[in-house]
């Protein structure tokens, strides 16, 4: 069954490192290269990132849709190349009131579309934005749909602006700063950012890389899947369970005793050892994920 070096690692991304150095970290720990984000952070930023180890990597789509909440410092009255500190200074404008700022924030609440940073990852004609940035080309970036939950001033110390940002996948946290230093005629970059939730989970159960422990720090089975809430959790039989194992299509293993219900379940077995991740999609039933036996 599943190795217990398979599963879900809450790690504490330190700033001033990458995230892919972060996970060279936990491969060597590790001693495999089956490890796997489901959400990067900037080498400047810090705080929890969610890795899948082992054969769970395959699973990270189910694991990368979540919301995520940020503590960020916006830098008000100046704008870098990458929007965060280790950018050029390009601009610098006035620093606007408090009550300016508290005006604009609105506007960027709730489903709103947003123009993505020159410096991100996101392919161009199969090139990364941020390359073609830094050889001084302009990227193409359409506007993107993304939701804002919660946009709140914890704190005001001129220019630096604290705020708590709670937003779905694929926010850009530096756009926030960008736009809202423009909507208050002025300028603004993400100085220091830190996440702090991704869906149920939170920095506080998180660990560092260099106090990782494979024996100690991989979450397994269940709860997996326990703060995921568009995933079914369900259990079969001993035989279901072997036929499961041997690929058996859904329909020649599934009897009354068991109902599949609409979207993904997790499928374990009577010892709650995970066993296949299966869709049922208009009562249209597939595995997506079934584990071997090795």
């Amino acid at each position: 069954m599943i190795s217990s070096h398979s599963g879900l690692v809450l790690l504490n991304k330190p700033n001033g490192i990458t995230s892919f150095k972060v996970l060279n970290t936990l491969k060597k720990q590790l001693n495999s290269g089956k490890v796997g984000h489901t959400g990067t952070l900037d080498k400047f930023a810090e705080g929890l990132m969610l890795v899948l180890t082992g054969k769970m990597t395959k699973l990270a789509p189910y694991f990368s849709n979540m919301d995520k909440e940020y503590n960020a410092t916006f830098k008000i009255g100046e704008e870098t190349t990458t929007l965060d500190p280790e950018g050029e200074i390009i601009a610098k404008a006035d620093i606007p009131t408090i009550e300016t700022i508290e005006k604009n924030i609105p506007f960027f609440l709730g489903d709103i579309m947003q123009q993505p940073p020159d410096f991100s990852a996101i392919h161009i004609n199969g090139k990364r934005a941020y390359k073609l940035a830094a050889a001084g080309q302009k990227p193409d970036l359409p506007k993107r749909p993304v939701s804002i939950l919660n946009y709140t001033i914890v704190n005001w110390k001129p220019p630096y602006l604290y705020v708590n940002i709670k937003c779905s996948k694929g926010t850009y946290i530096r756009s926030l700063a960008r736009d809202l230093g423009s909507a208050c005629n002025s300028r603004a970059y993400v100085s220091a950012l830190k996440r702090s939730e991704v869906g149920k989970w939170k920095i506080e159960d998180s660990i560092s890389p260099q106090f990782f422990n494979p024996d100690k720090h991989i979450v397994t089975g269940k709860m997996l899947f326990n703060y995921l809430d568009d995933i079914n959790i369900l259990n079969v039989n001993f035989n279901q369970s072997e036929k499961i194992l041997k690929g058996y299509p859904v329909h020649l293993w599934m009897d009354d005793s068991i109902i599949i219900p609409q979207g993904s379940s997790a499928i374990f077995d009577n010892n709650d050892s995970f066993l296949a991740m299966i869709e049922n999609e208009k009562e249209n039933l597939s595995y997506k994920f079934v584990q071997d036996r090795s």
